[in-house]
């Protein structure tokens, strides 16, 4: 998606209309217009007002336009960063497929709760006879998981924050990796 899509996919979602928005973010409605059709990209200071007038981190609007390329360099980072290791395995049908697994599981541990969460919706939304309304509940869980990986970790209770960032700092002590003040 590109940073155009996102606006307008936070922006539905959250219930705003282009002059809501722009005016939350101090700019007319044919700004936000030309930002989400693409005509126009905002320069770094509009997109930290558009993410905090949509509650999200601002690489929630900019780090979704990326090739297939991009996409394995970004994941080769957080290999690296966060000590990765790639192993071959099959998924739940038997096909072969390669999975990464990271020194630590507490940093994904709530989005593999919320993601299994996800899925039970999907699974009882599939059973709603109805083909309209399980097309509107599908819609519904898809979007509310969308919210919650755009807000992340807000969306983690507060001492859920607190345990994730201890935990990430002390893995990046262990590994070298947390750069320290020069006293």
């Amino acid at each position: 998606m590109t940073i155009g899509e996102n606006i307008r996919r936070i922006r539905k979602e959250r219930g705003l209309t282009l002059k809501q928005l722009g005016d939350m973010v101090g700019v007319s409605e044919s700004y936000i217009r030309a930002y989400e059709s693409g005509r126009r990209n905002p320069k770094l200071k509009s997109l930290e007002k558009l993410a905090k007038a949509l509650a999200v981190n601002v690489e929630v609007l900019t780090n979704s336009d990326f090739d297939g390329i991009k996409a394995m360099h970004r994941l080769f980072q957080v290999f690296r960063q966060y000590d990765g290791h790639l192993f071959e395995c099959q998924d739940k049908d038997g096909n072969d497929m390669v999975a990464v697994s990271f020194g630590t599981l507490a940093l994904m541990r709530s989005w593999c709760e919320r993601y299994g969460k996800y899925m039970e919706e999907i699974e009882k939304c599939n059973s709603i006879k109805d083909v309209k309304k399980r097309a509107e509940a599908l819609l519904k869980a898809e979007a509310a998981f969308n919210l919650w990986m755009d807000i992340y970790p807000e969306s983690e209770p507060f001492d859920m924050n607190l345990q994730i960032q201890k935990i990430h700092d002390e893995f990046m002590d262990k590994t070298g990796l947390n750069p320290k003040e020069e006293k």
